[in-house]
């Protein structure tokens, strides 16, 4: 009898750590399913927000890149701009009066992250008669870390749509101009990349989507 009562309490203990064990196999289970469902969500709410443009000339740059508006100022493009220009800012940072503002006026302007705020940028940006502001960062290894651009606390606002360019990109392209003796690309922005099936978009070789 003591034999059975002591294997009835082994099988009990057994089954007891079963249920234990698998209690806790479902607890993670569902915690790593939330955390999916919370990222893939999060994931899903950029991407919508996100836009896109591609470059049509130089042909070595033919690729299309993908954007991260501006979440506190600036504004939101009205209608696609087609075969505009996309110009460096001279100098690079954007921060004070630009060398080449005739290149500049009625085309997207290409400038860099840093020595001052991303809204200044886009006010001196608007000041010369510029249709919009790309803002690379300065990480020329930034492959996948996307900026949202806030303003500065200054109560002032940019008339013109601002987007957020990955480092890696900005610095393929500024070194694929400068290797071509060229100050700017023909560009159509923003494109519409929702009909076109995934593997026909032409998206740059340096990166991994």
């Amino acid at each position: 009898m003591r034999e059975k009562h002591v294997s009835l309490k082994s099988t009990f203990c057994v089954f007891s750590t079963v249920i234990s064990v698998s209690i806790g196999h479902i607890s993670l289970l569902l915690g790593l399913i939330f955390l999916t469902n919370t990222a893939a969500a999060e994931a899903t709410r950029y991407l919508k927000d996100d836009i896109f443009f591609e470059i049509v000339e130089p042909e070595s740059l033919k690729y299309t890149f993908r954007l991260r508006p501006a979440h506190e100022f600036g504004t939101s493009f009205v209608a696609p701009l087609s075969n505009v220009g996309l110009v460096l800012a001279e100098p690079f940072h954007g921060c004070s009066s630009p060398i080449n503002k005739l290149e500049l006026r009625h085309n997207v302007v290409l400038i860099e992250r840093g020595g001052c705020s991303f809204l200044s940028k886009c006010i001196q940006a608007h000041r010369e008669g510029v249709l919009a502001v790309i803002i690379t960062d300065n990480n020329p290894t930034n492959d996948d870390q996307y900026i949202d651009m806030m303003d500065d606390n200054t109560h002032r606002n940019c008339s013109i749509p601002a987007a957020f360019l990955l480092g890696k990109d900005g610095y393929m392209i500024r070194r694929g101009l400068e290797t071509h003796g060229l100050n700017r690309a023909i560009i159509n922005i923003p494109i519409n990349v929702t009909v076109v099936p995934a593997h026909k978009l032409k998206r740059p070789p340096w990166l991994v989507w």
